[in-house]
């Protein structure tokens, strides 16, 4: 009986609109920012960094480049990384950009998709990728506080 009551559960669960779908194919991240580097320095100040292009040996970047968020700016003193590639256009050129009146939103310039970057994941809040039937939240990739600085990994 327990059985058929989770099995119901689930199905019933299941129906619905979903929350977010990711579009962004998942490649290699492995990079490093050091807190005392120019890039790391730059994280604090402006709490926010793109990474575009590979400046360490065996490093990874992702499908089109990094987002990183600094735990400074953020409502739950985390830091944050996503894939610039806005999630509905899908192409590696296609990045979304930080907007300047709001700390916590980015958008893509190709689409006009908005997105929380601050907390919920990348979550779309306005755009076409909040707007369709499953949207299409940021790829985000794991931050891994380290005693120097903070790596960003896939998960």
């Amino acid at each position: 009986m327990l059985s058929l009551m989770f099995i119901g559960g689930s199905i019933f669960a299941s129906c619905g609109k979903e929350v977010a779908v990711q579009t962004i194919p998942n490649v290699p991240v492995n990079y490093t920012i050091y807190d005392n580097s120019a890039l790391g320095i730059k994280l604090l100040k402006d709490g926010m960094v793109s990474i575009t292009s590979l400046d360490v040996e065996n490093s990874a970047i992702g499908y089109g480049g990094l987002l990183v968020v600094s735990r400074s700016i953020t409502p739950a003193a985390e830091d944050f990384a996503y894939d610039l590639c806005c999630p509905y256009e899908v192409k590696q050129d296609i990045r979304v950009r930080p907007v300047a009146e709001n700390p916590f939103v980015v958008r893509c310039p190709h689409c006009g998709s908005v997105f929380n970057v601050a907390e919920n994941g990348g979550a779309p809040i306005d755009g076409p990728a909040a707007s369709t039937e499953t949207p299409r939240r940021m790829r985000q990739y794991m931050v891994v506080r380290q005693p120097d600085g903070i790596r960003i990994v896939n998960y």
